[in-house]
């Protein structure tokens, strides 16, 4: 048979032990929720590529397409006018021994204009 006086003392103790689990889970809520959310073990996913900024002076960037173009106009014409010697002076000469330096030379020249023109087109 319990005693009265034991009776109580169990009664006070679970009490007490509920109110200490209750306050031990309050105190870990507020906590989890300080925390923020927990954090994801994917990487975040990349951001939308941002959109072209506009051209601020418009005017300038037609000028520069302009002068561009007519480089590249200038630039082709001499290369065509390197080819046709180029190819004159071959049906002309024997090249099958010996290559003349002015063939060297024009050839020379188309390339690097040729790398101008191709500079030019890409901006």
């Amino acid at each position: 048979m319990l005693y009265p006086e034991r009776m109580a003392m169990c009664s006070s103790r679970r009490v007490f032990i509920g109110a200490s689990l209750w306050f031990a889970a309050s105190a870990a809520a507020v906590w989890a929720a300080q925390q923020g959310p927990p954090q994801s073990q994917f990487p975040p996913p990349f951001p939308p590529p941002e959109p072209p900024e506009p051209s601020r002076n418009q005017k300038r960037d037609r000028a520069i397409l302009k002068a561009n173009r007519e480089a590249i106009v200038k630039d082709v014409t001499r290369m065509s006018e390197l080819v046709d010697a180029l190819q004159k002076q071959l049906k002309e000469n024997d090249t099958a021994s010996i290559l003349s330096v002015d063939l060297i030379r024009k050839s020379e020249e188309i390339e690097k204009l040729a790398k101008q023109v191709r500079d030019l087109v890409r901006g």
